[in-house]
Formats: structure tokens, C-alpha cells, sequence
């Protein structure tokens, strides 16, 4: 096969699913495409093959200190690897050695994953759940960069949101199989997932079969600097720690209410990745309507969600309110990442990736962190409280920013 030239045209039309497609045969394109566009999923399985089993996990590795802290720990180590792999495998992307990063991260994520199964040391299991999200980031990155290579503009926006819809599916069907799995056979059995990685690791090798040439060519928007785009990591890190609520702070909320099944858990965070899944396939028409106005709304519906599952009192009522949040948790990645691509300069594009990525887990380590005082001093429910109270006023103000600022080019 010839070398796959990922150039970028500056409009819709001239875009092409892939570089020097006509050379291409249809089924290598369209398995290219569906790589590309599936590259998420391995990444949220380092989380839905721990969530709905973080009580047994806190049950089995209990001891002296704060149980519940330890297992969130455990979960939120993955994101510290993939903060990480954000820093190093942007760097070694833009060296040009895109291919060997693929192949690399997608065999040590199958291998990592794999280990959890035998792994009974809590300080070893932590350190492999480091390694496996520097594995799973890193395939993260590379994939990334051959979309953005590729794609400029509206035709991004779309795809974006469809790559967040198809990686949302995977965290629905990942976690209530997951769920499932460990109400039969323990805590350990989601990490058989971890098979999917060696999959598409075979899938990379036929499609990528040549060394991959990425073609950087700017659209005008695309010069800033970055430096200049802190603010967008920033906000990312803030939003993402929100984000993972349902994941990490749900489960001890409902065994709080009296629920403890893992299936029940599990359906929890999973219904808040499907509605996630609806609202990511309309970003590309919302973000091109409202644009900056997507982040109000994407913070607004998770706040109100927060605020109504921590009064809610039944099972039924907290699923009504993980959909008010789901609303806006499906526009929360895409939006960052489609911000940062329409203003970060070419050059720096693969090093602007992985910086989102360090910025996007940085939040999902921090999260348990900053729930835990707000757990021993409010309880679970008037942590959710809070937190949805402070989202909720700071929509508020950015849109008062919004429209401050209504005619200036902003980078947020």
C-alpha cells in the first residue's frame, strides 16, 4: 500500500476520508475510517471495568485509612498514566513516529488490562493501572492526530462528535458488561475486556501497513500558539473532574440509598454514557450554531443533573437526573477538543493533543480528591449539591463573558 498522506484541505469539500484515497481499495478505507472513529473505546474500558465494582474492590483491599478513598484511588491512577502518556506520546507523535506509537500502546493496553486478572497486591495493582493508562492514553494520542491531520472545520465537528457518540456506546455496553461480569464471577472479570486492544492492535496492523505520513497544513484560524491555549486546559481539567461524578462519586451515593448491586450501579453511569451518545451525534450542528455557547450549555444541564440527584430519593428519580446530566456530559469532550483544534497552530497540533489529554485526566485524578472534604463535611448528597451549585454560576458567568466579548476572536 502506498504511504497514507494525511493532508489537510482548508474546506469541506476538498476534504477526503483519507489521504491519496483513490489509491486505496474501498474496504481498506472504510476499515481505516472505522478504526479512527472506534479509537476511544479501549480508553473508557480503564475506567468501566472498575466502577461498578468499586465497592468489592474497597471491600477486598480494606484495611486502616479511608477504604472508600483507596478504591477511588485505584480508579483515577489509570487517568494519572494517561495524563502522562498526554505529555510523552505528543512529543513522540510529532517526531514523526506515529506508527510505532500505535502499535506499541495497543499491544502494552491489551497486556496491562489483561494483568489485573492475577494482580492481588493493592500497591502492584496500582502500579499496573498506572501503566495501563499510559498505554491506552498514548493509543489516544496517535489516533487523534491521524483524525486531525485529516480533517479541518465542520467535517471535524461532525466526526468528533461522532467518535465521542461511538466512544460513549463503548462505555454503555462496557460497563453494564462489566456489571454483569462481576455479579457472577467477581471483580476481577471485566478485565477479559482487555482481549478488544489485541484486536484492533490487528486491525492497525493491516490498515497502517506502511509508515504513516502526516501532512501539516494549516487553515487560517489555526495560529495560535501553545502557550497561549492554557486557558482550554485549563477549563478541560475543571469540567472533566466533573465529569466523572456518576463514575466515581455515584456508586457510594446509591449505597448510601440502600443499593448495592453491581448491575444496578453499573446502569448508572451507562445511562448517562447513552444520553451522552445522543448529544454527541448532534455536537457538530450545536457547536457550529452556538459555539462558544455550547460550553453554558453542556455546564448548566450537569450542574442542574448534580444538584437534582443529590435531592432525589428514589432509584427511578436519580436515572430521570442522570439524563438532565448526560445532556451535557456529551458535549463536554468534544467541545475542548474541537475549541482547541480550530485555534492551536498546525505545528503544534499533536503536542496540543496530548497536553488535552494530561489536562482531561489530571481532572479525573483530582476528582476524588476534591470530593473527599466535601464528602466528610456534607455527606455524598451535599457534595453533588455543591458541586452542581458551582457549575450552574459559573455557566452563568461565561455567558455573561460570551456576550461581553460577542465580537472579539477568543481562543475560549
Amino acid at each position: 500500500m502506498a504511504g497514507i498522506s494525511m493532508a489537510e484541505a482548508g474546506t469541506a469539500e476538498a476534504e477526503e476520508p483519507m489521504g491519496q484515497a483513490s489509491e486505496l481499495p474501498r474496504w481498506r478505507r472504510w476499515l481505516i475510517i472505522a478504526f479512527l472513529l472506534t479509537g476511544a473505546v479501549k480508553t473508557t474500558m480503564v475506567f468501566t471495568t472498575v466502577v461498578p465494582v468499586l465497592p468489592l474492590i474497597s471491600d477486598h483491599f480494606s484495611g486502616s485509612g479511608d477504604d472508600v478513598l483507596n478504591a477511588q484511588i485505584l480508579v483515577t491512577i489509570g487517568p494519572v498514566g494517561i495524563a502522562v502518556s498526554g505529555i510523552i506520546a505528543g512529543w513522540i507523535v510529532s517526531q514523526g513516529r506515529l506508527r510505532l506509537t500505535l502499535f506499541l500502546s495497543l499491544g502494552m493496553c491489551c497486556l496491562t488490562g489483561l494483568a489485573q486478572l492475577v494482580i492481588d497486591n493493592f500497591y502492584l495493582l496500582l502500579l499496573n493501572r498506572f501503566f495501563l493508562g499510559l498505554a491506552a492514553g498514548s493509543s489516544d494520542v496517535a489516533i487523534t492526530s491521524i483524525m486531525a491531520a485529516q480533517f479541518s472545520g465542520k467535517m471535524r465537528s461532525r466526526l468528533i462528535g461522532f467518535r465521542q457518540a461511538i466512544g460513549s456506546a463503548g462505555t454503555v455496553g462496557t460497563m453494564l458488561l462489566a456489571g454483569w461480569l462481576a455479579d457472577h464471577f467477581g471483580w476481577r472479570a471485566p478485565s477479559w475486556m482487555f482481549l478488544f486492544p489485541l484486536t484492533t492492535l490487528f486491525i492497525a496492523m493491516i490498515a497502517f501497513d506502511r509508515p504513516i505520513e502526516v501532512i501539516k497544513r494549516a487553515v487560517a484560524t489555526e495560529r495560535f500558539s501553545l502557550l497561549q491555549l492554557w486557558p482550554i486546559f485549563l477549563f478541560v481539567m475543571i469540567m472533566t473532574a466533573a465529569h466523572t461524578m456518576p463514575s466515581f462519586q455515584i456508586p457510594f451515593l446509591l449505597r448510601e440509598n440502600g443499593i448495592t448491586s453491581a448491575v444496578l450501579i453499573s446502569r448508572v453511569p451507562a445511562l448517562s454514557a447513552f444520553i451522552s451518545i445522543l448529544t454527541a451525534m448532534a455536537f457538530g450542528f450545536v457547536y457550529n450554531v452556538t459555539g462558544r455557547g455550547t460550553l453554558v450549555i453542556s455546564a448548566t444541564a450537569m450542574g442542574i443533573g448534580f444538584i437534582g440527584i443529590s435531592m432525589a430519593t428514589t432509584y427511578e428519580m436519580i436515572l430521570f437526573w442522570i439524563v438532565i446530566e448526560g445532556i451535557g456530559a456529551g458535549l463536554t469532550t468534544p467541545f475542548f477538543l474541537a475549541r482547541l483544534l480550530d485555534r492551536v497552530n498546525a505545528e503544534q497540533r499533536s503536542t496540543a493533543i496530548g497536553f488535552k489529554m494530561t489536562a482531561m485526566f489530571l481532572g479525573h485524578f483530582i476528582n476524588p480528591l476534591v470530593v473527599a472534604p466535601l464528602r466528610h463535611n456534607f455527606g455524598i448528597h451535599g457534595a453533588f449539591s455543591i458541586i452542581g451549585g458551582v457549575m450552574v454560576i459559573g455557566a452563568s458567568l461565561f455567558l455573561v463573558r460570551i456576550i461581553l466579548t460577542r465580537h472579539k476572536e477568543t481562543i475560549l
